[in-house]
Protein backbone atom coordinates (compact mmCIF):
# COMPACT_ATOMS: atom_id res chain seq x y z
CA UNK A 1 0.00 0.00 0.00
CA UNK A 2 2.50 2.72 1.36
CA UNK A 3 6.00 2.27 1.63
CA UNK A 4 7.51 3.20 5.03
CA UNK A 5 8.97 7.01 3.76
CA UNK A 6 5.02 7.84 2.32
CA UNK A 7 3.67 7.09 5.69
CA UNK A 8 6.69 8.99 7.50
CA UNK A 9 5.26 12.23 5.32
CA UNK A 10 1.66 11.12 6.27
CA UNK A 11 2.04 10.86 9.44
CA UNK A 12 4.20 14.35 10.02
CA UNK A 13 1.96 16.29 7.65
CA UNK A 14 -0.78 15.16 10.15
CA UNK A 15 0.71 16.90 13.15
CA UNK A 16 1.05 19.87 11.21
CA UNK A 17 -2.37 20.36 9.71
CA UNK A 18 -5.29 22.92 11.19
CA UNK A 19 -8.36 20.97 12.37
CA UNK A 20 -11.48 21.77 13.00
CA UNK A 21 -13.81 20.61 15.71
CA UNK A 22 -16.26 18.18 13.57
CA UNK A 23 -13.08 16.72 11.61
CA UNK A 24 -10.65 15.84 14.97
CA UNK A 25 -12.45 12.50 15.44
CA UNK A 26 -11.55 11.57 12.03
CA UNK A 27 -8.39 12.87 11.67
CA UNK A 28 -7.34 11.20 15.36
CA UNK A 29 -8.71 7.91 13.82
CA UNK A 30 -6.89 8.11 10.78
CA UNK A 31 -3.63 9.14 13.03
CA UNK A 32 -3.71 5.91 14.89
CA UNK A 33 -4.20 3.93 11.84
CA UNK A 34 -1.21 5.56 9.99
CA UNK A 35 0.53 5.04 12.97
CA UNK A 36 -0.10 1.23 13.43
CA UNK A 37 0.78 0.79 9.25
CA UNK A 38 3.83 2.55 10.04
CA UNK A 39 4.80 0.70 13.35
CA UNK A 40 4.33 -2.47 11.22
CA UNK A 41 5.83 -1.58 8.00
CA UNK A 42 8.97 -0.76 10.27
CA UNK A 43 9.22 -3.92 12.56
CA UNK A 44 9.41 -5.77 8.92
CA UNK A 45 11.95 -3.31 7.87
CA UNK A 46 14.21 -4.39 11.03
CA UNK A 47 13.69 -7.95 10.79
CA UNK A 48 15.26 -7.93 7.50
CA UNK A 49 14.22 -10.10 4.00
CA UNK A 50 12.19 -13.02 4.67
CA UNK A 51 14.76 -15.34 3.56
CA UNK A 52 16.86 -13.75 6.59
CA UNK A 53 14.08 -14.02 9.08
CA UNK A 54 13.73 -17.58 8.77
CA UNK A 55 17.75 -18.22 9.23
CA UNK A 56 17.60 -16.42 12.19
CA UNK A 57 14.39 -18.08 13.73
CA UNK A 58 16.07 -21.73 13.11
CA UNK A 59 19.51 -20.83 14.61
CA UNK A 60 19.84 -23.15 17.60
CA UNK A 61 21.98 -21.43 20.67
CA UNK A 62 25.20 -23.02 20.70
CA UNK A 63 26.03 -25.09 24.27
CA UNK A 64 29.60 -24.32 26.08
CA UNK A 65 30.86 -27.13 26.96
Amino acid sequence: MFNREELQVLRNSLDIIEIKGSNAKFIAALQIKIEKEFTEIQKEFEAGPPELQNKKENKKPIKKQ
